[in-house]
């Protein structure tokens, strides 16, 4: 082996040694530095030429050495895993944030919890029922009546406008996972290009991307995949990153579609003011699919953003959404699939519908109470109605022009009526806003029906004139929203209003009880009350009454709250596990750096003496030699 070899394989070993140097420099000054990953150089043996081949051996003289590369420390399966959590994290913290909102939103609405507001219309009945006669009282039932209406409607507008508000939260995040794709796509180019030699990696580069995909990963799921320098994002198969471009997501608003069993097909049913996230690009349509439960088994419980748009739902709440009564057939089991998938996975809108649903038992049974109705036809739909000579009277013909199959007919004989002259009957305390509760039909002769007694009573008021008045409730249809006696369409009743002898308290005239007060009415309403026939929850067997109603919808809400806040909880332990393990492995510690560094240098230290030594010798050979 030559000295002038033996020289550059000393210049080798200083080279690599300074390399080491700059390197545990460059993660000494990055300690601090958000998502840096240590590196490491790789050394290796320059290469070796053979000088002399014998029948036993070959002899190759070395060259020094040289840094094949340098390396990031870094583990794909923790850094997997990490984002799994942290998405996971982000949404049961959107789960359990909508919580705590809403138990504000029910707990104090103007300094008044909305629970003293049923409390205060139940006490005013109360007080009625003893004392119907009294004017002051009827005028604070109606008050009563109206405030309680009035904070439930303050309180469903709240959680609507809570709704509505997250369309800016869900534009913020979209905006933000679209800054990062367009920022990861920088990158892409920018490591293909430093690393298109072959010669080095693009570490740093690699860093600020890998960081952007931390951050990417609180907002939504996706999967990525690396190929030549460049990572391709995808979420449920679609490209948001890929090449060198990134497709961008927009907010639109939601068109809803439902299941209608009649035709076994999901059909447009109406528009909606909240916001769904849908590609940019045309054809691959909505970002997220919210139409199946989340769960750990088909991992749709990641990201901020479906969390949201979970928590949120697709439109306001009705009590129509809660099913009352499902049976095994496929068409009721399909509409409990769908309310698990949409109402049941939305806090949001589960509230509303189960608020609405209590409003709604309180509002029809104060109105079936006053002005109670009867059916028109048995369980087997045979007509109930007869003549004064008790005759059937046929669904078809007993209004001209009005088929009364399946409809309901004002109870004209057994309803009190209101203390003005006119003896006014069927007029109901709340009011749909779009729809009177009867249809009125004037007869030339009376309809009855039979009673519980078997005697023949008149349905229709007579109005002394030799014509009968026939009052034909107009039914609630969950098809049509104006129609149902729900919180957005209740008013108090303006005619009431203008003049409480309206309010039916007394005795009806047609049973004899001319000039006497009527109890039944509130018997009848505080009895509905108490029936326990509504549920929170169809998947459930448990009913309630109004007065225990409300305060298990609260309690359960609270109970939903801790069970979120336990995984909130033990998913933010997941994710700081993960974390220091990924520390361990990719973290700087300063103390091995400087073990790094007094190694690096003292092999700098040894290639400098040892040059020094080939030096000598040269010197030697030359002046003492030449």
């Amino acid at each position: 082996m030559g000295l002038l070899t033996s020289f550059n394989a000393g210049v080798s070993g200083l080279q690599s040694s300074q390399a080491g140097l700059n390197t545990t420099a460059h993660n000494l000054a990055n300690t601090k530095a958000p998502g840096y990953t240590r590196q490491q150089n790789i050394n290796t043996d320059m290469y070796y030429q053979t000088f002399r081949v014998t029948d036993k051996s070959m002899m190759k003289i070395g060259y020094g050495t040289t840094i094949s590369t340098v390396r990031q420390i870094r583990d794909k399966f923790l850094d997997d895993e990490y984002r799994l959590e942290a998405g996971r994290q982000s949404f049961y913290e959107v789960q359990y944030t909508t919580v705590l909102e809403i138990e504000d939103i029910l707990g104090e609405m103007e300094g008044v919890e909305f629970a003293d507001a049923w409390e205060d219309l139940w006490d005013t009945m109360q007080t009625l029922s003893t004392n119907p006669e009294n004017i002051t009282k009827r005028e604070l039932f109606l008050a009563e009546s109206e405030a309680f209406l009035e904070k439930a409607t303050n309180v469903y507008d709240s959680l609507k406008k809570y709704q509505i508000n997250l369309n800016t939260q869900i534009q913020a995040q979209v905006d933000a996972i679209n800054e990062i794709a367009d920022k990861i796509v920088v990158l892409n180019r920018q490591i293909a290009d430093a690393e298109a030699s072959g010669m080095e990696n693009a570490n740093d580069y690699r860093d600020a991307r890998n960081l952007l995909m931390d951050e990417l990963a609180k907002y939504t799921p996706y999967d990525a995949y690396e190929e030549y320098g460049r990572v391709t994002i995808r979420i449920n198969n679609a490209p948001l990153v890929e090449d060198d471009r990134a497709n961008h997501m927009k907010c639109e608003f939601i068109e809803i579609k439902e299941y209608n069993p009649a035709t076994n097909a999901y059909e447009l049913k109406q528009g909606s003011p909240m916001y769904t996230v849908r590609w940019e690009r045309g054809g691959l349509g909505d970002v997220y699919r919210l139409d199946s439960t989340y769960n750990e088994t088909n991992e749709a419980d990641i990201g901020s953003l479906p969390g949201i748009l979970m928590a949120r739902g697709k439109r306001f709440g009705y009590y129509t959404d809660i099913l009352q009564k499902v049976s095994d057939s496929p068409a009721d089991q399909k509409l409990l699939q769908q309310y698990n998938a949409t109402i049941g996975s939305s806090v949001i809108q589960r509230i509303e519908a189960q608020l609405d649903l209590m409003v709604h038992k309180v509002v029809t049974a104060v109105n079936d109470a006053f002005a109670p109705n009867v059916a028109v036809t048995d369980a087997n739909g045979t007509s109930l109605l007869i003549d004064a000579a008790g005759n059937p009277i046929s669904l078809t013909t007993a209004v001209t022009g009005v088929d009364l199959t399946g409809k309901k007919i004002l109870d004209a004989y057994h309803c009190a009526v209101g203390a003005d002259d006119d003896a006014t009957m069927g007029t109901e305390v709340f009011t749909r806003r779009t729809s009177d509760r009867y249809q009125e039909y004037t007869l030339t002769s009376a309809i009855y029906m039979k009673d519980a007694d078997g005697n023949d009573v008149p349905v229709t008021k007579d109005n002394g004139d030799g014509t009968y008045t026939l009052y034909v409730y107009n039914d609630e249809d969950p098809e049509e929203l104006g129609s149902l006696y729900s919180i957005q369409n209740l008013e108090i009743n303006p005619k009431l209003k203008a003049n409480y002898s309206y309010l039916p308290v007394m005795g009806n005239p047609a049973a004899g009880k001319t000039g006497e007060y009527d109890w039944s009415a509130f018997k009848n309403a505080f009895e509905t009350w108490q029936v326990k026939d509504v549920t929170l929850d169809p998947n459930a067997l448990a009913k309630y009454g109004v007065e225990d109603y409300y305060d298990v919808m609260v309690a359960s809400l609270g109970t939903e709250g801790k069970v979120w806040k336990g995984i909130v909880d033990h998913q933010t332990k997941m994710t700081e596990s993960v974390e220091d393990r990924r520390q361990q492995i990719s973290g700087v510690s300063t103390g091995e750096e400087m073990t790094f560094m007094l190694m690096y240098q003292h092999a700098y230290n040894a290639s400098s003496r040892y040059i020094t030594v080939i030096d000598e010798m040269l010197e030697h050979l030359i002046e003492r030699l030449g």
